[in-house]
């Protein structure tokens, strides 16, 4: 009997044990829940990591598919276009420097107001550069959403060497890019590109042989690669009058009504870049 008194005390680790154990028998009683399943639910889960990533990869995927649909939403304003009218505001007489120019682009023969493209320069580009100034123009809609953005970098018009060719980068709203219209050397005739955003090239514009900037219309023609025309990018002379004789004052685009709205975009890009190539010095 003294053996069995005698025994020392069990160590710190059991008694801790021991009280986990009657614990776990109370919240047993209390709740109905086995022992097991509340050892098991304070382990710590390994499925943690790999729920969290599908669920980063989950929104991520939802974030892309709202941006493409707000891509869309802002492209669709061009979907049943087929005529693009682009009228220069007139500009102030006299010495100035007004480092913005506004453009208003009307659609079809009804011309209604479609879109404000605000072109935004730098008065040393303007009286220092002209028409080989850098500058960007950003589209607006009616309803003050921005449709578009259009970056053309400095360039020289040097096409007798073959570099520092002209440039347009056209841009989505959210800054994505959608393609680019590169001027390409040619001997005889003007020539430009329009490649995709991995540079391959879908369009070629053609000029004529002899551009006459004064006195007559100026057009340029759209092929696709097969050869065909598919539309034209024009410059209307507006005459002798004062008022409506400047420079770059009146142009447009004529495409297909079933064309893709990123494409109609692209050569509404590569309309302003002639403009600025061509039309700005007749």
């Amino acid at each position: 009997m003294s053996a069995v008194t005698n025994q020392p005390r069990p160590f710190g680790h059991l008694e801790r044990e021991k009280h986990i154990e009657m614990t776990f028998r109370t919240l047993q009683n209390r709740n109905g829940t086995s022992c097991e399943c509340l050892v098991e639910s304070a382990k710590p889960h390994n499925k943690t990591c790999w729920e969290s990533q599908e669920e980063l990869s989950r929104n991520k995927n939802d974030s892309t598919k709202q941006r493409h649909e707000d891509q869309g939403k802002d492209l669709s304003i061009l979907d049943l276009i087929e005529q693009f009218h682009v009228n220069a505001k007139p500009e102030l007489q006299g010495p100035h420097c007004v480092p913005r120019r506004v453009y208003t682009i009307s659609a079809n023969s009804d011309r209604l107001d479609l879109l404000v493209a605000i072109e935004e320069s730098s008065c040393l580009c303007l009286q220092c550069c002209g028409p080989a100034r850098v500058c960007s123009l950003k589209g607006i809609d009616c309803e003050g959403r921005q449709v578009f953005y259009f970056e053309r970098p400095f360039r020289m018009d040097a096409c007798c060497f073959g570099c520092c060719l002209m440039e347009m980068r056209v841009y989505t709203a959210q800054r994505q890019l959608i393609g680019t219209v590169c001027q390409r050397w040619s001997m005889f005739t003007p020539l430009l590109e329009v490649c995709d955003s991995s540079g391959v090239a879908t369009l070629r514009l053609q000029g004529p042989c002899c551009q006459s900037r004064c006195f007559s219309n100026q057009e340029f023609q759209i092929m696709a690669n097969t050869g065909d025309q598919i539309g034209t990018i024009w410059k209307k002379w507006p005459g002798f009058s004062v008022l409506q004789n400047m420079d770059h004052e009146y142009f447009g685009l004529n495409v297909p009504q079933n064309m893709n709205s990123e494409t109609k975009l692209m050569l509404l890009g590569a309309t302003f870049l002639l403009s600025y190539m061509y039309f700005e010095m007749s």
